[in-house]
């Protein structure tokens, strides 16, 4: 008997200690080296001066044009999200393409200087500090909202587009859908097995993120009052594309399931080896998140603070509200507001 325990006290210590060693997934847009270390995924085609830009253009000219260098709001944001303000960017302040060429080797440390990314845990302190003028994402964390108290500075929030808060599993899992209640058992911890929601017998291994993420931010106004079960270490990642990655190469489990943005999923990453879940039997089509009937419908954001004056900050949040802007951010892979 005591044998038998040792051995099985042997065996799950060694394979604990087989996922915690696995080699690194290194495939392009993966490996937590892009943009000075801030971004997972290679973003290097939506900077203002990529050669091979994948920024979308406007068809006409912009009816808002800010010429001078030091008139231009200075922009951050989340991962997901630089693609869009840095093509709002690109039609909107003149000749940014060479401003920022100009400057990258001195602005490296943040990506850029007036159009920026630091992502959402470092965009936000530098919007509360007064670094930047708007920042785009999901809503800050609390953690970020306690920061932003302690500083005193107010919050402004404009919705500028539309987005799905989405569940993601392994291809293989032969489940489409799970509830709102089923999501939130889950992570809480009172459901540990698949076969407890229709499932194959897999134990699930629920992926969370970091605390000042916009993803787990999201998740946790999600969970409302329910609390998050502890997550393992080797469930938590640094980086959005990491959690991706994780789940689609979980040593060809089907027990794993992790959360995002529908953009970063689709838009970004382009993966093949997971598939979104409907929630509440409702899949996140473009119709769904626009009439809001997918139940974990939201918005994309530009935050400000309340204390900004400058005119040219408003200026830019009636354009994105625009026509022009609507497309840009639409054309991107988000849905727009009307």
């Amino acid at each position: 008997m005591i044998i038998s325990f040792l051995c099985i006290g042997f065996l799950i210590l060694t394979t604990q200690y087989a996922y915690a060693n696995r080699p690194a997934v290194k495939y392009k847009g993966h490996d937590f080296e892009y943009m000075n270390g801030y971004s997972s995924t290679d973003l290097s085609a939506f900077l203002p001066y990529a050669t091979n830009s994948q920024l979308i253009t406007l068809e006409e000219p912009s009816q808002l044009i800010i010429e001078n260098e030091n008139d231009m709001p200075y922009l951050d944001g989340a991962e997901a999200c630089y693609p869009v303000y840095s093509a709002i960017a690109k039609a909107v302040y003149k000749d940014i393409d060479k401003i920022e060429e100009h400057y990258k080797s001195d602005y490296s440390h943040s990506n850029g200087k007036i159009v920026s990314f630091t992502n959402t845990s470092v965009g936000y302190s530098r919007l509360f500090n007064g670094e930047i003028d708007m920042f785009f994402g999901a809503k800050p964390s609390q953690s970020q909202l306690d920061e932003a108290k302690d500083l005193g500075v107010e919050l402004e929030y404009t919705p500028i587009g539309k987005e799905a808060f989405v569940f993601f599993v392994n291809q293989n899992n032969p489940l489409n859908s799970l509830t709102t209640q089923q999501i939130k058992d889950i992570y809480h911890g009172d459901i540990t097995n698949w076969k407890e929601v229709g499932g194959d017998s897999h134990d699930i291994v629920a992926f969370q993120r970091p605390e000042r993420s916009g993803s787990q931010a999201m998740m946790n106004y999600f969970m409302g009052d329910v609390s998050l079960k502890v997550p393992l270490t080797y469930e938590m990642q640094s980086a959005m594309g990491g959690i991706i990655t994780e789940v689609a190469q979980y040593y060809n489990e089907d027990g794993a399931i992790g959360y995002t943005f529908k953009y970063f999923l689709e838009g970004l990453n382009q993966e093949e080896n997971v598939k979104i879940l409907s929630v509440d039997g409702i899949y996140p089509t473009v119709e769904n998140i626009k009439n809001q009937s997918y139940p974990i419908s939201t918005f994309l954001y530009c935050v400000t603070l309340k204390s900004n004056e400058k005119e040219n900050v408003k200026k830019l949040k009636e354009f994105l509200l625009s026509s022009q802007g609507q497309y840009i951010i639409e054309k991107t892979g988000y849905c727009g507001l009307n």
